[in-house]
């Protein structure tokens, strides 16, 4: 199995942290995808792994530009939204 089945099969109550999960390759967003809809993965193999208690914890920075903004000078964005 695979570094994340394998830990999650041994021991399923445990927390994964996921850092900036918008920069993963398309292929892993898909497969953790399925874990969030099925609570569950097939490894390689063929034994599913139970992900119904593991909490997952996903971060990322998209739209850090616009918090940013809006904490950097919050007066100048409502006097904007106003206009």
């Amino acid at each position: 199995g695979g570094q994340l089945t394998e830990r999650v099969r041994r021991k399923p109550y445990c927390v994964v942290l996921l850092d900036e999960f918008e920069k993963a390759h398309m292929d892993v967003q898909n497969v953790l995808l399925q874990v969030f809809e099925d609570g569950r993965l097939t490894d390689g193999k063929g034994r599913v792994v139970d992900f119904t208690n593991t909490i997952i914890i996903a971060t990322s920075n998209i739209g850090s530009d616009v918090i940013r903004d809006n904490i950097e000078a919050p007066e100048d964005k409502r006097k904007d939204d106003a206009e």
